[in-house]
């Protein structure tokens, strides 16, 4: 928008590995989670708005390999896409845990969202690992939507870092009054396909587990480029 804006005229490709035009992910954990909102409430362009913008919108495709010298940026599907101009905007994706993955979700993208939505419900027994803003939201989350809730961070205080202890005490409190059982102290050493497995060997059994423990950046795709 702003290179259109300051009269750039030239082709604009955008790339991205989702299938979804640009959108908002911050209700993802929220009102997308709860059921409140549709997905048709996230994108950040209405279509129309995109096609003024006269972009060449490559999306559902990741980028795989760059040519610096050659200036080209390889794609999934096989292609390339030349290019005078580069942004590197490709983000992160979510830390995972070693284990049998069966009934283990993350939280980043519109499809991992209404994944773990499609699970939740009354009763249902959910496991989220790490108890920062997203682990918290979504526990809260999940409680309201009557599923069984343990939320388990190895900090002594969740998200003591970011609001400080006396905050963090507070919030603790908070999820433990609306029937969160909140474990703190408590290290996942891996996801068995039927809950998690602590560092001290415990058994925590889930229907479900949101593996919320931060994030990895999307730079592999850049190895060999000289970047």
């Amino acid at each position: 928008e702003t290179l259109r804006r300051q009269g750039y005229d030239g082709t604009l490709t955008l790339v991205g590995d989702e299938p979804h035009p640009p959108y908002d992910r911050p209700p993802l954990s929220k009102q997308i989670l709860d059921g409140r909102w549709d997905a048709g409430r996230l994108p950040l362009r209405d279509r129309g708005q995109l096609d003024a913008l006269g972009l060449d919108l490559r999306l559902g495709t990741a980028a795989t390999g760059l040519d610096p010298a050659g200036r080209t940026v390889a794609l999934a599907d096989g292609s390339e896409v030349p290019y005078d101009g580069l942004v590197v905007a490709t983000g992160v994706r979510p830390r995972r845990l070693p284990g049998d993955q069966r009934g283990c979700h993350v939280l980043r993208t519109l499809d991992d969202a209404l994944a773990l939505r499609d699970r939740l419900a009354a009763g249902t027994r959910l496991v989220v690992v790490g108890a920062g803003f997203l682990g918290a939201e979504a526990a809260a989350v999940a409680r309201g939507l009557g599923a069984e809730v343990t939320l388990l961070e190895p900090a002594p205080v969740p998200l003591a870092p970011a609001v400080g202890e006396d905050v963090g005490r507070v919030l603790s409190r908070a999820h433990r009054d609306h029937g969160v059982d909140l474990r703190t102290g408590v290290a996942v050493a891996e996801v068995t396909g039927g809950g998690v497995r602590l560092a001290d060997g415990g058994v925590v059994a889930a229907d479900e587990v949101l593996v919320a423990v931060g994030s990895v950046p999307n730079t592999e795709w850049l190895e060999g480029s000289g970047l």
